[in-house]
C-alpha cells in the first residue's frame, strides 16, 4: 500500500466519472465513517451530510451545480451541512450536553467556547466563516480515505448555494440553520485534472 504522501503527491481531481461504475458499500461507509469522525474545533457536532445518489434528485438538483459532469456521472454525491449563525449556538449547547451534561466540567469548557465565538466579537459572516472551514476539514479527510480505497473524488465548491439552500429547506431535507458550504463527488474518474501544481518545500514551509 502506498504511504499517504504517495497517495496526495499521485492524486488528481476527477472532473468526469464512469457511469457505470458503483463504489464498493463496504468502501463508501468506510469514507463516511472517517468523515463522521474528523476533527472539528471544540468537537461541535455542527454538520451533516446528504448522500445524493444517481435517480431523480440528482437530476433535480443538477441545475444548482450547472449540470457539471463529475456532479451527473459521480457513483456517489455528498452535500455537507453544518450550521451556520442560526444554529451555531444552539448546536453548541448540544454538543455541550451530550460530552458534559451538568458536570463541573462543562462550565469552564463552554465558557471558553462562548468567549471565542458568541461574545458579540464575531459578525454573522465570521461564524459562517467558522462553521464552513470545519467542513473543508470533513472533506480533506474524506479525500485521503478514498484515494487510499482507489477512489477518486472532486471537491466542488462552484454551485448556486443559495438556491440549492433554498430547495433543500423547501423538500425538508435541510434546516434554515444549516448551510450547504461544500460538496464531494466519489467514483471511478474517465477525466482528470492536468499536471499537479504545488509550491516548493522550501516556499512551502519556513521553520522557525
Amino acid at each position: 500500500m502506498k504511504n499517504l504522501a504517495e497517495l496526495m503527491t499521485q492524486r488528481r481531481s476527477a472532473r468526469d466519472f464512469d457511469v457505470n461504475y458503483e463504489i464498493p458499500e463496504a468502501d463508501f461507509n468506510d469514507i463516511i465513517q472517517a468523515m463522521r469522525m474528523s476533527p472539528s474545533s471544540y468537537g461541535i457536532l455542527g454538520q451533516r451530510l446528504l448522500v445524493i445518489n444517481r435517480g431523480e434528485m440528482r437530476e433535480k438538483l443538477a441545475p444548482f451545480f450547472y449540470n457539471q459532469l463529475n456532479y451527473v456521472n459521480a457513483s456517489k454525491f455528498i452535500i455537507v451541512l453544518a450550521a451556520n449563525h442560526k444554529g451555531l449556538k444552539d448546536a453548541t449547547t448540544h454538543t455541550m450536553d451530550l460530552k458534559f451534561g451538568d458536570s463541573e466540567a462543562r462550565a469552564a469548557y463552554e465558557g471558553n467556547i462562548h468567549k471565542v465565538l458568541f461574545s458579540g466579537n464575531l459578525s454573522d459572516e465570521r461564524l459562517d466563516s467558522y462553521s464552513s472551514q470545519q467542513t473543508y476539514i470533513t472533506t480533506g479527510v474524506a479525500t485521503v480515505v478514498a484515494a487510499s480505497l482507489n477512489i477518486d473524488t472532486c471537491m466542488i465548491g462552484g454551485f448556486n448555494a443559495k438556491a440549492l439552500g433554498e430547495y433543500l429547506i423547501q423538500e425538508g431535507l435541510m434546516y434554515d440553520y444549516e448551510t450547504p458550504f461544500i460538496t464531494m463527488a466519489f467514483g471511478k474518474s474517465t477525466k482528470i485534472s492536468g499536471e499537479k501544481l504545488r509550491s516548493e518545500l522550501k516556499d512551502f514551509v519556513k521553520e522557525i
